[in-house]
C-alpha cells in the first residue's frame, strides 16, 4: 500500500485551543501527510495559529457540506478527515495506516466517543430515548439495524473490527473509494440545518456498498468535543423536529430504499421502524412533560409526518440509489 497520505479538516475556525492542539499533534506524527489542507466555511475567518504547512480552502458552510468535496487540491491516495477538535497520538496514523493494509480496508475510522466504557446509566439511557443498545460480537464494532438505530460492541478484545457505521470526528479513507460512492447524493440532510445522523447515512453507504471498513478502538485519537455546530443545536427545542425527520429519511434511506434488498428485508425494516416510532412517541411525551416544552411532542409527530411527505416528494424519489456499484 502507498502510505502517502494528506489530512483535510472542516472547520468553522472557533474552536481556539481545541485546534491548535489538533495542528500541534499533527506536527508530531511519525508518519507525516502531504498536506494538510483546512476547509473553513464562507464568512469566517482564519485562525492565527499555524504551524505552517496548513493550506486553506473557502468553501460553503455546513458540517456535511465541509465534509462531502472532491478534494481536488489532495493528490495522495489516503485521506484522512478530521473535525477541528480532535488530538492525534503521534503514531496514530502510522496505527491506522497499518489496520488498513493489515486488514484490507478501504476506510478505518478510530473510536472516538467509546461506547463501550460510558457509564451504565449514559448505556440505559441511550437504550431508552433512541434504542442504541451493546452487542457482544466477535466480528462487529457498529451495527445499523433496521429500524435505524445502531448498536455497539460492549465487549471490545482486540484493536480493529469490521464495522457498518463509524464516528465522524476522524476517518481515514481511501480517496478513489470516499469519491466513488457518491456522497454528495446525500447532501439532502444539510437542509435541516444541522446533520443529524449524518455518521450513519455516509459511513453505512460505504457498507451497503460492499467496501470494507473497520474501526480501531487503540488507535490514540482523542475527540477533545468542540460543539462548534452540535451545541446549538442540542439548546434549540427544534432538535425534536429536526431528529424526528432525520431519523426517518436516513431510515428510509439506508434500511428500506436500497436496490439489493429483499422484500423480506424491506418488510422488517418497516416493522421495526413502525416500533420505534410508537416507542419514540412516549420518550418525547414524557420529555415533554420533564422539560416542560409541551412543543417537543408537536415537533417530534411533525417531523413524522414532514418526513412522510417528502420520502414522496418528486425531489427524495429522484435521488439516485443508496447502492451504486
Amino acid at each position: 500500500m502507498n502510505y502517502s497520505y494528506s489530512i483535510a479538516i472542516r472547520t468553522l475556525g472557533t474552536s481556539g485551543e481545541k485546534f491548535v492542539r489538533e495542528l500541534e499533534s499533527i506536527k508530531r506524527q511519525t508518519v507525516q501527510p502531504e498536506k494538510v489542507v483546512v476547509y473553513i466555511a464562507e464568512g469566517y475567518n482564519r485562525p492565527e495559529y499555524t504551524i505552517g504547512k496548513e493550506e486553506y480552502v473557502w468553501v460553503k458552510k455546513g458540517m456535511m457540506s465541509q465534509r462531502i468535496l472532491r478534494y481536488d487540491e489532495i493528490d495522495s491516495p489516503l485521506l484522512l478527515l478530521l473535525d477541528d477538535d480532535i488530538e492525534l497520538a503521534p503514531d496514530s496514523v502510522e496505527k491506522l495506516i497499518g489496520a488498513m493494509e493489515g486488514n484490507q480496508l478501504d476506510c478505518i475510522a478510530p473510536d472516538t466517543f467509546r461506547n463501550h466504557k460510558m457509564p451504565l446509566f449514559r448505556k440505559i439511557y441511550a437504550g431508552v430515548t433512541n434504542l442504541v443498545f451493546p452487542h457482544y460480537s466477535d466480528k462487529w464494532a457498529f451495527k445499523i439495524h433496521g429500524n435505524g438505530s445502531f448498536s455497539y460492541n460492549n465487549s471490545v478484545k482486540k484493536d480493529v473490527y469490521l464495522s457498518q457505521s463509524a464516528a465522524g470526528p476522524a476517518s481515514l479513507w481511501k480517496k478513489d473509494v470516499f469519491l466513488a460512492l457518491h456522497l454528495d447524493d446525500e447532501l439532502w440532510l444539510e437542509r435541516f440545518g444541522f446533520p443529524f445522523g449524518e455518521d450513519a447515512l455516509t459511513f453505512n453507504k460505504l457498507f451497503k456498498n460492499g467496501y470494507r471498513m473497520g474501526v480501531h478502538y487503540n488507535s490514540g485519537v482523542k475527540n477533545l468535543d468542540g460543539k462548534s455546530s452540535s451545541g446549538a443545536f442540542q439548546l434549540n427545542t427544534r432538535k425534536f423536529y429536526v431528529r424526528s425527520i432525520a431519523s426517518l429519511l436516513i431510515w428510509y434511506r439506508i434500511c428500506f430504499s436500497p436496490s439489493n434488498l429483499s422484500i423480506f428485508r424491506r418488510i422488517w425494516a418497516v416493522l421495526s421502524f413502525s416500533i420505534k416510532a410508537l416507542w419514540l412517541l412516549l420518550v418525547n411525551t414524557l420529555a415533554a412533560i420533564r422539560l416542560l416544552r409541551p412543543q417537543a411532542l408537536y415537533y417530534y409527530l411533525k417531523g413524522l409526518f414532514d418526513g412522510i411527505k417528502l420520502i414522496h416528494s418528486k425531489d427524495f424519489q429522484s435521488l439516485p440509489n443508496y447502492v451504486v456499484r
